[in-house]
């Protein structure tokens, strides 16, 4: 697959402080930064899909949304360190490396199809 530049890592609107979304026909892809339990020096990028009953979803409900498929990008070890600013660059360095050969080609492997074939979409009403 082509490489992922920084200007394509652009096209995601950031929700809340943690959360990133960029939509698709029909679904969002998803990022989201994950603090590590017990105020350890460490966090987490975790993405996946979101597959909402009816789209577009106003910023308001994106906020509400869970999110399907998930995964989660990964650092030599487990979680990005970021007890200092050096930690924090080489994290950040890492992670985008992590997310040009992971999971960009996971997204632009999925398509609407994929996805309602794996998922049922949120707040879909029951028949």
């Amino acid at each position: 697959p082509e490489a992922v530049t920084l200007e394509q890592l652009a096209y995601y609107e950031q929700i809340t402080g943690v959360v990133y979304v960029r939509a698709r026909d029909g679904w969002y892809e998803l990022l989201s930064l994950q603090a590590s339990s017990w105020a350890n020096p460490f966090f987490y990028i975790n993405y996946g899909v979101i597959y909402p009953g009816h789209f577009p979803l106003s910023r308001e409900e994106l906020k509400g949304h869970s999110w399907q498929m998930e995964q989660r990008l990964h650092h030599p070890g487990g979680a990005f360190p970021c007890a200092s600013k050096a930690e924090i660059a080489e994290s950040a360095a890492h992670a985008e490396e992590e997310f040009k050969r992971t999971a960009a080609p996971w997204f632009e492997s999925l398509t609407l199809d994929v996805i309602k074939r794996t998922c049922r979409p949120q707040g879909a009403e029951s028949a």
